[in-house]
């Protein structure tokens, strides 16, 4: 059982991690140091010591003893300088040192900065997760502002994601889903720490993708880059440690294309290093599982994997090697389906889930407001006559159902003719007739449905 963890309010910044001085301290064993510094020098070439204490995001005082090794073995040789302080004399590899740095990629391919252990992983993952974090109602207002949603369906989003549990967004297509699971990210704020790599008993596991983690600073090579001013006991400034970057809170979307594959450890037999599932790189923020039931595997299969780290926190993952380890799952898990719940799975099935929110259509009044808020925004004037024109024509007398999505669209079709035509599109009959034929597949344009040039 996980502890009970504390509720916090607000947007809590990224925890503080020092930067490690001491070969011991950064929870990897020398020769994996040294053979992360061959490697950063056979793929760097020639490199001053500072430089290759950037590369792998240490300290120099870390990487000057691996330094002093590799000289003491003749693996490296200094070629130069580019001053006269010690780190920024410039090495690289000897013949011999060549072979050794050989030999390292033959183990594992992984150039880049230097990992960290699974165990403090653990320990950041647990401070930074988004149960952690309470929201609040004018949090909620705000993360969906720009969104006509009722004060209803606020409240059951608001206490969803407070529950910071699971959630199912369910409902029809085109009535925003999609763009209330993109603003949870919001609601929850603040920042979290992301590794670059994992080591797990000498293994490594690849964490920061650039593709999905957002950093608020730039990584860049300068291991000085602090997250503040930090005082240690002696008074001195404390550096943070640059194995970790400082990204927003996760907020990754995956759609049909998910495989139970995508769920577990990738592990390549040519780079001889793992790359981490899609809930490992979603930790601390959330992750969002859009067009359930469209997925490769049926949804039972998807929920039964998914089940114990739900319950329990906690995710297991087998390596090569035929050893399990244990990685925390301390995600907001949002669920969005268009498709009837009951087509998907049964009552146990769904007793899982914490959260059942149905997304329903906008009644007239939120349809008209939401295309009053487009107009606006497109710089289109709104008349009333028009609005009255398009519900009374295109719903009311066809029978269609409103969607949130459809003032947006219809706009956006204004202005694609306006902008080909040359002229400020108007919410008119004229106008409307055209862009509804040319967006409802079974409307067939009015013989005078063509805008007045």
């Amino acid at each position: 059982m996980q502890p009970a963890r504390e509720r916090e309010f607000g947007a809590p910044c990224a925890a503080f991690r020092p930067q490690p001085t001491t070969i011991e301290a950064t929870g990897i064993d020398f020769a994996q140091h040294v053979d992360l510094c061959l490697k950063t020098l056979r793929f760097g070439g020639r490199l001053a010591g500072g430089e290759i204490a950037g590369r792998l995001r240490l300290a120099y005082k870390v990487v000057d003893t691996v330094i002093a090794f590799l000289k003491r073995e003749k693996l490296i040789e200094v070629v130069g300088a580019q001053g006269v302080v010690e780190q920024q004399y410039e090495y690289q590899l000897t013949d011999k040192g060549y072979e050794k740095a050989s030999e390292a990629l033959e183990r594992n391919q992984y150039v880049g900065p230097a990992p960290v252990p699974l165990a403090e992983y653990v320990r950041v993952v647990l401070e930074q997760s988004p149960r952690r974090v309470r929201v609040t109602p004018p949090q909620v207002q705000e993360a969906l502002a720009d969104l006509e949603l009722s004060p209803s369906l606020r409240r059951l989003i608001g206490a969803a994601v407070n529950g910071g549990h699971s959630i199912l967004l369910y409902g029809n297509p085109g009535n925003g889903k999609s763009s209330i699971a993109k603003r949870i990210a919001s609601m929850l704020g603040g920042s979290v720490l992301v590794p670059y790599a994992i080591d797990v008993g000498g293994q490594t596991v690849r964490v920061f993708d650039p593709r999905v983690h957002e950093a608020t600073e730039e990584p860049g090579l300068r291991v000085e880059r602090r997250l503040a001013a930090m005082p240690s006991p002696d008074g001195r400034e404390r550096r943070r440690d640059g194995r970790w970057v400082i990204a927003k809170r996760p907020l990754i979307t995956v759609g049909g294309e998910l495989t139970l594959e995508d769920l577990d450890l990738k592990y390549s037999a040519q780079t001889k290093f793992y790359l981490a599932p899609v809930q490992v790189l979603a930790n601390g923020g959330i992750l969002v599982v859009d067009d359930l039931g469209r997925q490769k595997m049926r949804p039972e299969e998807l929920l039964n994997r998914w089940i114990v780290p739900m319950e329990d926190g906690i995710d297991h993952y087998s390596l090569v090697s035929g050893e399990t380890i244990e990685v925390p799952f301390e995600i907001l898990l949002v669920f969005s389906t268009n498709l009837n719940p009951k087509d998907l799975g049964d009552e146990a099935f769904w007793r899982r889930i914490r959260h059942k929110v149905e997304v329903i259509d906008p009644d007239e009044g939120i349809f008209l407001q939401i295309l009053k808020d487009v107009c606006e925004r497109r710089s289109i004037e709104y008349r009333p006559e028009g609005a009255r024109y398009l519900i009374d024509a295109h719903y009311r007398a066809k029978g269609r159902p409103f969607r949130a999505v459809h003032p947006r669209d219809i706009i956006g079709l204004l202005q694609d003719m306006g902008g080909y035509e040359g002229v400020q599109p108007e919410l008119t009959p004229e106008w409307l007739d055209a862009a509804v034929a040319a967006y409802f597949m079974e409307d067939e344009a009015p013989s005078a449905a063509q805008p007045a040039a």
